[in-house]
């Protein structure tokens, strides 16, 4: 809306309710036949003036204040999102905090625009073997194929020490949703769809959001922990994630979300537990997994389950798509 338009409608607003506050006076306080007297009238209609002025000044001042907020943020915002596209990891790493920064001071679709550019960078293609650690730097050769001198020479080159920026900005997303952080982003949507995920740590973090998507993620290193964890809100996808830590820790997570699915899950650490693990919310599926491998319940039939923890038939077969399947024959998954 245009500065004219708003300042109209200030002005219209300010008549209306002058006149509303008239009519009222008229009617409780009784009136005189006299003939008002023109210096009264003047009074009056300075008054009049002067209130409408008043809304003006109100709306213009609102205006550019809001303005100045929008270009700040614009500023603040680009100068962050430069620093995590920085060659240098030392850079990057200041610009996750400023970005947080950023998302700190501002609020609803603003905080969420700097949400998404964190979770953006951990979806970014990311090779542990080649970019993690060090400077790297690719030249591919490829000679003439008709014998002459020279040919095309490519050069690859990675974020360096990618890793510890992606290790900095789970940190701060976690520090974030717990219970007792000072600026909360719990109310925030996060997604992490084929995030990559080094010693993942989502202790006691509170999702209380529309949606939670682990999408495709990936889940490597020593150990991923949701220990404690709090999912709300509406909808938490892990669907299609691997876990491939040594351990995958969901104990004592809450699941009272109104949908959390886990469906085709490759569950491929040596121990994943969700031992004291609350069920309370809607439906949790964890049918069809890829893999279904060391993982440990508060129950082992499905007499013991919880009746909004699907498949109905327990434990889930691996590839199954209905509950109808049968169980599968691996003595492994039997015995889980």
């Amino acid at each position: 809306m245009s500065l004219l338009w708003s300042v109209c409608l200030a002005v219209l607003a300010g008549l209306l309710g002058v006149a509303i506050v008239m009519s009222l006076l008229h009617l409780v306080i009784p009136t005189s036949t006299k003939q008002a007297d023109p210096i009264d009238v003047t009074k009056i209609s300075l008054s009049v003036v002067a209130g409408v002025g008043g809304v003006v000044a109100l709306v213009v001042a609102y205006r550019r204040q809001r303005d100045l907020e929008q270009g700040r943020f614009v500023e603040r915002f680009g100068a962050a999102a430069a620093q995590l596209g920085n060659v240098d990891a030392a850079v990057r790493i200041a610009g996750v905090y400023a970005m947080a920064g950023v998302a700190d001071e501002s609020g609803g679709a603003r905080r969420q625009q700097c949400i998404d550019v964190l979770c953006g960078y951990l979806r970014l293609p990311y090779s542990p073997d080649i970019g993690s650690n060090h400077p790297t730097k690719r030249i591919v050769k490829n000679s003439d194929p008709d014998g002459a001198a020279g040919g095309d020479e490519v050069h690859l080159e990675y974020r360096q020490n990618d890793r510890q920026v992606r290790k900095t900005i789970s940190r701060v997303i976690r520090e974030h949703l717990l219970a007792e952080a000072e600026n909360s982003w719990s109310t925030c949507n996060f997604d992490f769809t084929a995030a990559y995920f080094e010693d993942a740590d989502f202790r006691d973090a509170v999702f209380d959001n529309e949606s939670t998507w682990f999408v495709d993620a990936c889940f490597r290193g020593h150990s991923s922990s949701f220990g404690r964890a709090m999912f709300k809100g509406d909808h938490v996808r892990f669907d299609d994630a691997t876990f491939e830590s040594r351990r995958t820790m969901f104990s004592g997570a809450t699941f009272a979300a109104k949908d959390t699915s886990f469906r085709g899950v490759r569950f491929a650490s040596e121990q994943t537990t969700f031992r004291h693990a609350n069920f309370s919310g809607g439906v949790v599926t964890f049918r069809a997994p890829t893999e279904w491998r060391n993982v440990r319940f508060d129950w082992t039939e499905s007499e013991l389950k919880p009746p909004n923890v699907k498949p109905d038939r327990w434990p889930p077969r691996a590839q199954a798509s209905t509950d109808d399947d049968p169980l599968t024959e691996d003595p492994q998954l039997q015995s889980e």
